[in-house]
C-alpha cells in the first residue's frame, strides 16, 4: 500500500498549487467561486497563503457568476464572504443572456450534461455510430462500458421521436462559462483556479483522466493556448474536505449548515440526482424561486419521474403525462434494449 497523505500535507500541496498559479500568471488570475463547499475551501486555502505572506494581502479575486437562477441562500453567502471581510476580494459578474433565453434558444437541461448533449444530437438527427454506441449502448470510444454517457432504462422514452422536450446543456455554457471568459478577456487574465475534484465523479472524473494524459502527468494543471486552469484540490477526497473545514473553521452557506444540502448549484437543476430535495427546499423556504423553477422546468421534472407529494397539482400532471411516457418507454426499450430488466418486468406484469 502507498503512503497515506495527511490533511496537513494536502493543505501544503494545495496552497503551493494556488501560489504557483499566481506566480505563473503574474497575478493575472482568479478563483472560480460558486458559493459551494469546494470553492469555499479554495478561498480558505488562499487565505492561508495570505496569512503566510506567500500571496499579497488582497489575495486572488474570487469571481461569482450570478446566473439569475441561484438559490437565495447561495447569493446571500457570497455577499457575506465579501461584506463581512472574511474574503473581501469577491466580485459578482452576470451573463449577457437569461436562463429563459437559453431555454427558448437551445433547449432544456435533462438528466446530466453529458446525456443532455447526446440527447440533443439524437433529437437533431445526428444518430452516428458514436452517438448510438455511447448513448444507447453505453460503450466508450475505447470500447469500455460508459455509465456516464449511457441513457438509463428508466429514461428510454427520451429516445422517442414523440418525446416533447428539446434537450440541451447550453445553459451551463452561456450562464456560467461565457461570463468568466468575458471577465478574463476584459481583465487580461491568463489563468484561474477552481474546486473540481475527482471524488465528485461524472464529467469531473473525465477531466481528471485528461489531465493525467497530458505531458508530465500533472493532474492539477491544464494548459491550453497559454491559459492555465489549476485544480488545487483535485485529489482531495470528501473526507479530506470535511476534515479541513472542521480543522480550519471554514464558514459555509446555510445550504449546508442548516438545510442539509450535500452540494449546491443552480436552483432545482435537473442534473442533480436529488433535485426533489432542492424542490422541497425551494417550496418550503424560497417559494418564488419554486414557482420560477416550475415555470421553466416542470415538464423536465415530470419526464425524469420526479415525485413531489407536497404539490398535488404537480402530481396530477405527472400522473397524466406518465400515461403517455410509460408506453413510450416500453416501445423504446423493445426497440433498442429488448433484453433489459425493465422489459422483463413488463412481461412479468403482463402475466397477471
Amino acid at each position: 500500500m502507498g503512503k497515506t497523505t495527511s490533511i496537513d500535507e494536502k493543505v501544503l500541496i494545495a496552497c503551493h498549487r494556488i501560489e504557483e498559479l499566481y506566480h505563473e500568471t503574474g497575478g493575472k488570475c482568479y478563483i472560480s467561486f460558486s458559493g459551494g463547499k469546494d470553492s469555499t475551501v479554495l478561498l480558505a486555502l488562499t487565505k492561508l497563503c495570505i496569512d503566510a505572506y506567500t500571496l499579497p494581502a488582497e489575495g486572488i479575486p474570487a469571481i461569482f457568476s450570478n446566473t439569475g437562477i441561484e438559490m437565495g441562500i447561495t447569493v446571500d453567502f457570497v455577499k457575506w464572504c465579501k461584506e463581512s471581510g472574511w474574503y473581501p476580494s469577491v466580485e459578482m459578474i452576470r451573463p449577457e443572456k437569461s436562463f429563459d433565453w437559453c431555454l427558448k434558444t437551445y433547449g432544456k437541461p435533462v438528466r446530466s450534461k453529458l446525456r443532455s448533449e447526446f440527447l440533443r444530437r439524437w433529437q437533431l438527427g445526428n444518430r452516428t455510430e458514436n452517438v448510438y454506441r455511447s448513448f444507447v449502448v453505453g460503450i466508450s470510444n475505447r470500447g469500455k462500458h460508459s455509465g456516464r454517457t449511457k441513457l438509463a432504462d428508466r429514461d428510454a422514452h427520451f429516445l422517442s421521436d414523440d418525446f416533447p422536450i428539446l434537450a440541451s446543456p447550453m445553459c451551463c455554457t452561456i450562464l456560467k462559462k461565457r461570463p468568466f471568459k468575458h471577465y478574463a478577456k476584459k481583465n487580461g487574465v491568463t489563468g484561474y483556479a477552481y474546486g473540481i475534484r475527482t471524488d465528485e465523479g461524472g464529467a469531473r472524473a473525465l477531466n481528471t483522466e485528461r489531465y493525467k494524459e497530458q505531458k508530465g502527468g500533472k493532474i492539477c494543471t491544464s494548459i491550453s493556448g497559454g491559459f492555465i486552469k489549476k485544480a488545487p484540490i483535485i485529489d482531495w477526497t470528501d473526507e479530506d474536505v470535511e476534515e479541513f473545514i472542521k480543522a480550519y473553521n471554514v464558514p459555509l452557506s446555510k445550504a449546508y449548515t442548516e438545510f442539509g444540502f450535500n452540494r449546491t448549484g443552480c436552483m432545482a437543476c435537473p442534473f442533480n440526482p436529488h433535485v426533489d430535495w432542492d424542490l422541497t427546499y425551494l417550496h418550503d423556504h424560497e417559494p418564488n424561486r419554486y414557482k420560477a423553477a416550475m415555470h421553466w422546468l416542470k415538464d423536465v421534472y415530470i419526464a425524469q419521474g420526479v415525485k413531489l407529494p407536497f404539490d398535488p397539482e404537480y402530481e396530477r400532471e405527472r400522473e397524466e403525462m406518465w400515461k403517455i411516457y410509460e408506453p413510450m418507454r416500453q416501445e423504446m426499450l423493445r426497440k433498442y434494449r429488448p433484453n433489459s430488466r425493465l422489459i422483463k418486468d413488463y412481461q412479468e406484469l403482463a402475466l397477471f
